[in-house]
């Protein structure tokens, strides 16, 4: 990668710990960073951005984060002052170049092939993804923690989904001596939490398994969750959305209920 430029633009603020890393591969190696206005980070973040200022110079490679795109179809940008055109971006990438992505990058990925840019996805890198799933977890479990007030240990946790995410929670909770059911579609993973030590369920949990959780992580990105399904839960239990949009509940529907709904699906930033 000597000689080569790259272009790290938007997402939350591990896009910026990913430059300087990146920055260490070689000293031929350029980075830039665009999309984070100084006064929206912490002081070492802005130490950070004054090292790799935006020159407005091409780009060989453009890193575009983890989430490329919002739940209004918005470049995601979070820490910027002003909206991204996600179109002005690549218009920086040299003819060649590449744009590397995670996931909701759709309107992206067409856009390179339009403009003969090479494209990848990094998210579907297993290794990545679950590697990424580690802090995710970890995060969801200090926000059970926080919201309940109690320990990890002899609670009653309902995970649902049982992909890299849902998987690697349900193993670190069971771990931690909670009582945990996790509902999975397939048969076979099923059998894997059963083996685990934890309880199964099919995808969508009956009243009886929703009564008995005072914690429910949802980590499918789809609606799992209705008013129906908010009415059978604990009252003042806690309900934590780890999934993107369109997420697995939502939060007018789980307050009916006097159910706490924790919005968390920017974890593990």
């Amino acid at each position: 990668m000597d000689g080569k430029r790259i272009l790290a633009a938007g997402g939350d603020i591990r896009m910026l710990y990913a430059a300087k890393e990146l920055s260490k591969l070689s000293d031929k190696l350029d980075v830039e960073i665009t999309g984070f206005s100084p006064e929206k980070v912490s002081d070492d973040e802005k130490e950070i951005l004054k090292a790799f200022s935006d020159t407005g110079k091409e780009a060989d490679i453009l890193l575009l984060p983890h989430l490329v795109t919002d739940s209004k179809g918005r470049f995601n940008a979070p820490f910027s002052e002003k909206e991204i055109d996600i179109s002005d971006l690549l218009k920086r990438v040299k003819k060649g170049g590449a744009v590397f992505l995670g996931i909701k990058g759709e309107k992206v990925i067409d856009a390179a092939k339009e403009n003969s840019l090479y494209h990848y996805k990094y998210m579907e890198d297993e290794v990545l993804a679950l590697a990424n799933a580690v802090p995710t977890a970890e995060g969801a479990i200090k926000i059970i923690i926080e919201e309940t007030g109690r320990t990890i240990w002899d609670s009653n946790i309902l995970v649902t989904g049982y992909g890299k995410i849902g998987s690697v929670l349900t193993d670190r909770l069971i771990k931690m001596g909670a009582n945990v059911t996790t509902a999975a579609r397939k048969e076979y993973d099923r059998m894997r939490i059963k083996t685990s030590g934890g309880r199964a369920a099919g995808i969508k949990p009956d009243e009886e398994v929703l009564s008995e959780a005072e914690v429910i992580v949802n980590t499918v990105p789809a609606r799992i969750f209705g008013e129906k399904e908010f009415s059978c839960m604990k009252k003042g239990s806690v309900y934590i959305e780890l999934a993107s949009a369109p997420f697995g509940g939502d939060k007018k529907d789980a307050e009916k209920y006097n159910i706490k709904y924790v919005c968390a699906s920017g974890l593990p930033a």
